[in-house]
């Protein structure tokens, strides 16, 4: 998979903020000119999905927002790309 862009979880940022933020980074925009991520899922339980990076060995979720599909992984990283690709 070939991704175009990513982001790390910071210590202070939740997976839902670097979601939000990794999105707006690929496509360009300010945060506040997406969506809201709740319309696609919910934040909370993404958060507490992968609380501790690491903690799942394997894990992932894949889902669609704002025109990206975005892969959150168990080690805190986020992958960004145009949906479709």
């Amino acid at each position: 998979m070939t991704t175009a862009g990513s982001g790390e979880r910071e210590d202070a940022a939740s997976l839902s903020e670097t979601v939000v933020s990794s999105v707006a980074a690929h496509r360009g925009v300010e945060e506040m000119s997406l969506p809201s991520l709740y319309e696609v899922l919910d934040p909370d339980a993404l958060d507490s999905l992968f609380d501790t990076p690491g903690s799942i060995p394997a894990g992932r979720v894949t889902f669609e927002y704002a025109d990206c599909t975005v892969v959150c992984k168990s080690d805190g990283t986020v992958d960004v790309r145009d949906a479709g690709e």
